[in-house]
């Protein structure tokens, strides 16, 4: 199965299902079909780094259904242009949004080759995304060119130094790849960690899940159930670091970690 068949097999499932609704709810704090980590407190915290208002023209980068995108829009009273790989979510991005808010609009595309013709942004948000982009450092310099000047890209990550099976609970932002290769570069950016939060994102994410095993089975959804539980199991979650990258687009020797 492809990321795009994947996609489309998983929005198309949680968008009925009741029992996804509740186990978002409980674990990110607001149900938005989330497919990541990052809940409604952390997602605050980017939006109160990135410093946007109603000026501000921001580009989601693997948008999902949009139902993230919506609510940051929401909040900030901004223009915001979501983008995913998978048509099905598009789909119901538009359908929940793109008919009624003119400040809101849903592209399917890939985010490595997506041209915004000449268009700048103010803020490039990758919230759990990134994972997505074969050798996503050489994209880093691409979006930065997509910013305004002082716009800021906004990138949710838990890879740390990128080795297998280390324990990544005290490894710092700027020891990560990506700080490292933010550093190297001259890149002015702002590290936050996120370990804590994680760890106990994943403890509450497995027992909520086991608590609506049967929920998900009267639904006949076992495919959500299995691959929620398997992102849960699939190695030692304590392990795993936690990071927000706030790279702006100034280019400066002084990097901030």
């Amino acid at each position: 199965m492809t990321i795009v068949e994947f996609y489309n097999d998983f929005y198309e499932k949680a968008e009925k299902s009741h029992a996804h609704a509740v186990f978002c709810e409980r674990v990110y704090g607001i149900n938005l079909c989330q497919h990541g980590m990052a809940d409604d407190h952390q997602i605050m915290l980017m939006l109160d780094e990135l410093e946007l208002d109603d000026t501000s023209n921001v580009l989601d980068l693997g948008c999902g259904p949009g139902l993230i995108s919506g609510y940051i829009q929401k909040k900030i009273n901004c223009r915001l242009v979501g983008l995913d790989i998978s048509p099905v979510a598009i789909q119901r991005a538009v359908a929940q949004f793109g008919h009624q808010n003119p400040n809101l609009q849903f592209l399917v595309g890939d985010m490595t080759s997506y041209e915004s013709k000449n268009e700048l942004f103010d803020a490039i948000l990758l919230i759990d995304t990134h994972y997505f982009i074969e050798d996503f450092l050489s994209m880093i310099p691409k979006l930065l060119g997509r910013l305004k000047e002082g716009g800021k890209i906004a990138i949710f990550s838990d890879e740390g130094k990128g080795i297998e099976g280390l324990d990544e609970s005290q490894t710092q932002p700027h020891e990560t790849i990506i700080g490292q290769y933010l550093m190297a570069n001259g890149m002015r950016f702002k590290g936050i960690r996120l370990y804590e939060e994680n760890r106990a994102h994943w403890e509450k994410k497995k027992a909520v899940l086991l608590e609506l095993k049967e929920a998900f089975e009267k639904e006949n959804n076992q495919f959500i159930y299995s691959n929620r539980l398997g992102e849960c199991n699939d190695h030692d979650r304590t392990l795993d670091g936690r990071y927000l990258y706030i790279i702006t687009n100034i280019l400066d020797l002084k990097s901030h970690y």
